[in-house]
């Protein structure tokens, strides 16, 4: 789901980059970290808890040894484990906000390979929101020059727009528009269909034509105008809530899978069809973002 926030509100919580710093306080942190009970609460419910319990284990067993706390505290912190992934599944199947979207993104990406993130980049999940607003558009184009796109493979551009979650992908924007081997492209995927993701096609065309020109390239404008849009015909979610984790497996997928190189002439990469994944697959992507999720809230403690 898109965020009801302001523009202006959005803007003062991204940084130039467009990141959040690993040690900088969000709403996804919140959300995340929430998902996870923190030292005090685990202090109070061990008291609460635990203590009455070895007490009466003191009774009935006076030569009882340390390990009665140790079994004790273990299916404390089992039980804890349990309900706190109970918690972050819940919260994963639930229209995605984009705070966790963001969180979801960043941690995808530190689990790609270093050769992967050097051959690629992508945009904060505001930028394309934010650059709608014309007030906005000046300083979202500065960011993204920042980002030295051109100098990429591949440019994953997740967009939230009208409630619902597309990703777009620039395909070697730097080479030449007449290579046969490394055509610039741009694919749009979109797990809802049926909406017509070609009517973003005229915003997507300008958001192109104006990165082109803060970056002064050399071709000319008709020339960007013409950049092949494909939208690839891949799984489709199966209710309303589902698009923010499609785009995330969209993202994961390629990049463990996209080729160096394509042409457009030889059509989409290989992998991109409607089976390129089954919803079994797709269950256990959720459980390994529910993995991540729990992971990031105990490096945080």
């Amino acid at each position: 789901m898109g965020d009801k926030r302001t523009a202006e509100e959005m803007e003062s919580e991204v940084t130039y980059e467009g990141r959040f710093s690993e040690d900088e306080p969000s709403d996804i942190q919140t959300k995340i970290s929430s998902l996870s009970s923190d030292g005090n609460f685990r202090k109070r419910s061990f008291n609460k808890g635990l203590i009455p319990y070895a007490r009466r284990r003191r009774k009935s067993k006076q030569g009882s040894d340390s390990s009665d706390w140790e079994v004790a505290s273990a299916s404390f912190h089992s039980r804890t484990e349990s309900r706190r992934l109970m918690r972050v599944s819940s919260v994963l199947r639930e229209p995605l906000r984009d705070n966790l979207f963001d969180h979801c993104f960043r941690n995808i990406w530190r689990e790609s390979t270093a050769e992967k993130r050097k051959a690629c980049t992508y945009l904060n999940c505001w930028w394309f929101y934010m650059y709608t607003k014309e007030h906005c558009r000046q300083r979202v184009l500065t960011w993204i020059k920042k980002e030295k796109i051109f100098s990429k493979r591949y440019v994953f551009v997740p967009i939230v727009l009208w409630s619902h979650w597309f990703l777009l992908i620039f395909c070697h924007l730097g080479e030449s528009l007449e290579s046969n081997s490394r055509t610039p492209c741009m694919l749009l995927l979109d797990s809802l269909h049926t909406l017509g993701p070609l009517r973003l096609e005229p915003l997507l065309r300008r958001f192109v034509l104006d990165i082109y020109e803060t970056e002064d390239r050399p071709e000319c404008k008709d020339m960007v105008q013409n950049i092949p849009l494909l939208v690839p015909q891949v799984p489709q979610q199966r209710n309303g809530e589902e698009c923010g984790i499609f785009v995330l497996y969209y993202t994961n997928l390629f990049l463990e899978n996209a080729p160096e190189n394509f042409s457009v002439s030889e059509g989409y990469p290989y992998f991109m069809k409607p089976d390129w994944f089954t919803y079994e697959e797709l269950e256990g992507f959720y459980k390994r973002l529910e993995s991540l999720g729990t992971e990031s809230s105990d490096s945080e403690e």
